[in-house]
């Protein structure tokens, strides 16, 4: 008998061996990136939930200022997640490292026409044979090129200011809003309540002041109703995400809960103050604002309808598009 039972310890503890080599993936922090601005906005409830920008056993959490930070992390290994606007998440795979892969759309369109207190617009065709004014770089210009194109209006799109001064990055528009310089402008959010807010900072707001008038997304809609603008995504590793699948799986859950609460403006006050409090802006009022602006545009995306509406939203601006292997499934 004692044989008997020795033999079954030894078989069970032969057969509990083999269910952890087997059974599951090993348990570990995941290392997230977010951007400040609105492709991190989403992730502020799950931030919060999970110790903060502390971070806790599941998660850590880092801010990024820049994308160029941000992807050279990603590439050192020394995240394993990261927020990235959809343009740079596409470019870095074509240019940099084919392994990434995007998980999920994270936020839609984020442009809008801004006028200063002396001018006006309700909709693009209002702008027919005036100029408006936007970054070089990036994906202003592109959605706002492609918009006029296809409604076949006769808008002049200039990236140098009136008086001659190139802007390449949508900081740069920023600034000359602050200064007041341009009468129509393209500009992101939060970046126009940024704007907006230095401007009264400033003591400038008797004689400088913009509105907010036409949400791109809107006349984006008018012509390619399937397939949104698309600005903002979450990417990781193929290594990363196929040795931890489960891990992947149960982060993206947590994920789009998080985007759907602080997408539902019924939840304003409290994603406004969560935003805040992960740095992703630097105040509540601010982001409040700014998540009033923008809407339906945190949102979260994946599978086949991610992957159809960045198809459709690279090749109507003209992005690099990459192929089927850049698309989690």
């Amino acid at each position: 008998m004692k044989k008997l039972i020795a033999t079954l310890v030894i078989l069970a503890t032969c057969l509990l061996s083999l269910a952890s080599c087997f059974g599951g993936e090993e348990e570990k922090q995941i290392r997230i990136g977010v951007m400040a601005g609105p492709t991190a906005m989403g992730m502020a409830k799950l931030i919060a939930d999970n110790g903060g920008t502390d971070g806790n056993e599941k998660y850590s959490f880092t801010v990024y200022q820049d994308t160029a930070t941000a992807k050279a992390d990603l590439t050192k290994g020394d995240v394993d997640i990261i927020c990235l606007p959809t343009n740079e998440a596409a470019a870095y795979y074509k240019t940099v490292d084919d392994d990434v892969r995007v998980l999920a759309i994270n936020c839609l369109n984020s442009l809008f026409v801004i006028s200063d207190k002396d001018n006006s617009a309700t909709q693009l065709s209002d702008l027919v044979g005036k100029t408006v004014y936007t970054c070089k770089n990036g994906t202003p210009k592109m959605v706002l090129d492609y918009i006029i194109k296809e409604l076949d209006l006769d808008i002049t799109v200039s990236t140098a200011t009136p008086d001659g001064k190139e802007m390449a990055t949508p900081a740069d528009v920023r600034a000359q809003v602050v200064n007041g310089a341009l009468p129509f402008a393209v500009i992101p959010e939060p970046m126009i309540t940024a704007a907006q807010l230095a401007i009264q900072q400033a003591g400038k707001a008797n004689e400088i002041s913009y509105s907010v008038d036409i949400d791109l997304g809107d006349e984006w809609a008018k012509i390619s109703p399937d397939a949104p603008v698309a600005m903002g995504c979450i990417v990781s590793t193929e290594d990363f995400t196929e040795d931890n699948e489960k891990l992947v799986a149960s982060f993206l859950t947590e994920y789009k809960a998080s985007i759907e609460f602080i997408g539902n403006l019924e939840n304003l006050d409290t994603s406004a103050q969560y935003i805040a409090d992960a740095g992703i802006m630097a105040a509540a009022p601010a982001a409040k604002k700014a998540l009033s602006n923008l809407g339906d545009a945190i949102s979260y995306i994946d599978g086949a309808d991610m992957k159809t509406t960045l198809e459709g939203f690279f090749t109507a601006t003209g992005l690099p598009k990459p192929d089927g292997e850049f698309y989690y499934d």
